[in-house]
């Protein structure tokens, strides 16, 4: 028994010396790395492992000595020295990379879009390659041979951007591919031969715009999208219309079960249905109704911000009994107001929402022809309106934003955004009396700020917008 708890005993002081040493080390390693680590870290960042590979290999072989020293308890002094060997050559590889940087900026790019593409899951066959070519332009450059190395970077790009327009073929296209060959051996088009046609349409818009830009994925990538929807709709509708052309279910049958999603939409809205004259009078009211609850959920949001700031009123009116009532009187000016602004515009023509302490004007029915940023003439009695608005809040001040869907390039888009606002100002300066070019501004957001899906058309519709805010003025 006593020999069997020392055992005990020995095993308890062996596992604390244990623990104790596995702490003593890690503290060690702390002391010894992490200045080192602070340095490759910096050199990840900057890409020194593609940008700088000879330098990069020799501050890794030091760098893992270090740690097999570390691991087999040798020498700190040996330890120090490989670190500082494995620091110097991660300083230098950082250094080169801003070299690389300006010599391979054109590869650099293209392998960006090339791995938002997924290239190397999808093409990976020319990433590799390009990655190989990259990482051989950069050791020619680390060496000195700066043409070589410019030579062997532009081969990388061109491979990057094969792999880029093979992924995004792959990626976008294949998976809609394969579903219209699917409704084809399934004798879709024979039942839904239009939805089907579509679907093709689409898929081969998708691949000539593909073409025309590669760089513009948001377009091809939308319409090989909705091209993919229509082939896995029209394989459903086949399913459907297939027991009726067989004779297994009545057309009867089919319209009462188109009925009843409608049926069901309505009824939640506390409507009651009649098919009567069709589905296009259920629908207006749907849509009116769902109108409604929208318009009620901002005049309660509203109405929350005079609560709260009603009840703050009141906690202070036993200190300021005399002044505070000349608050609520302004309180109450500012809802009459902004009343009178709402009343301005019908739904039709614009949504007005208050943001803090500013009006948002969102133009809805502001409208451009594609790619112009000209204002005709169909818009003039919106922006008599407008002019209003801006007459009710005269110390406010104005800026003009101008949004786009996320067709086209970022670049394009983010321009015609900036030349849209740029418009609306210039009119406004010129047909507002009173109003300042200081007092006005006009910012292109382009894609950036979406308000609705750009995967729809309507979404897309919305977010290609004029919004109009008014904003108190810098300073008070």
């Amino acid at each position: 028994m006593y020999h069997l708890l020392r055992v005990i005993a020995l095993g308890v002081c062996l596992c604390v010396s244990g623990i104790a040493l596995a702490q003593n080390n890690a503290d060690l390693r702390a002391t010894l790395f992490d200045p080192v680590d602070a340095v490759l870290k910096e050199a990840n960042q900057a890409q020194a492992n593609i940008l700088a590979p000879k330098s990069y290999a020799k501050a890794a072989e030091a760098y893992l000595s270090a740690e097999k020293k570390l691991d087999a308890g040798r020498s700190i002094d040996s330890i120090r020295k490989d670190l500082e060997k494995a620091k110097t050559a991660l300083t230098e590889a950082t250094a080169a990379t801003q070299v690389a940087k300006v010599t391979f900026a054109a590869a650099l790019e293209a392998r960006a879009d090339a791995i938002k593409a997924d290239a190397e899951r999808y093409a990976p066959e020319n990433w590799k390659e390009a990655e190989v070519q990259l990482a051989e332009a950069a050791q020619k450059l680390e060496a000195g041979r700066e043409k070589s190395a410019q030579e062997r970077g532009e081969e990388a790009r061109a491979l990057y951007r094969s792999a880029e327009l093979s992924a995004i073929k792959a990626n976008y296209l294949d998976e809609t591919r394969r579903l219209i060959a699917q409704a084809r051996e399934n004798k879709v088009q024979k039942l839904v031969p239009q939805t089907l046609g579509k679907a093709e349409s689409l898929l081969q818009e998708a691949e000539q715009a593909l073409s025309e830009d590669r760089y513009d994925t948001d377009r091809p990538r939308q319409l090989a999208a909705d091209a993919k929807y229509e082939a896995a709709h029209a394989i459903y509708l086949a399913q459907i219309l297939g027991p009726i052309m067989e004779e297994e279910r009545s057309l009867e049958d089919y319209a009462l079960a188109a009925e009843a999603p409608l049926q069901t939409i309505a009824t939640a809205l506390d409507q009651v249905p009649r098919f009567d004259k069709g589905a296009a009078p259920i629908v207006e009211d749907i849509v009116r109704a769902i109108g409604d609850l929208q318009s009620q959920a901002n005049e309660n949001t509203d109405r929350g911000y005079e609560i709260i700031s009603l009840e703050e009123d009141i906690a202070d009116l036993e200190r300021q009994l005399g002044i505070q009532s000349e608050r609520l009187e302004a309180q109450e000016a500012e809802r009459l107001r902004f009343k009178k602004l709402q009343g301005l515009f019908t739904t039709a023509d614009a949504e007005v929402l208050t943001q803090g302490n500013a009006m948002l004007i969102r133009l809805t029915s502001l409208s451009f022809e594609t790619g112009s940023a000209k204002i005709t003439p169909d818009n003039y009695a919106l922006l008599v309106k407008v002019q209003q608005a801006i007459a009710l809040y005269p110390q406010m001040a104005v800026i003009v934003e101008g949004h786009t869907d996320s067709f086209g390039s970022d670049d394009k888009n983010l321009a015609l955004s900036q030349e849209r606002a740029d418009a609306l100002r210039t009119y406004l300066l010129a047909n507002t009396d009173g109003m300042s070019a200081f007092g006005i501004t006009a910012i292109g957001y382009g894609e950036a700020r979406p308000v609705a899906n750009n995967e729809t058309k309507e979404g897309r519709a919305k977010n290609r917008r004029i919004d109009l805010v008014l904003q108190p003025a810098a300073g008070e």
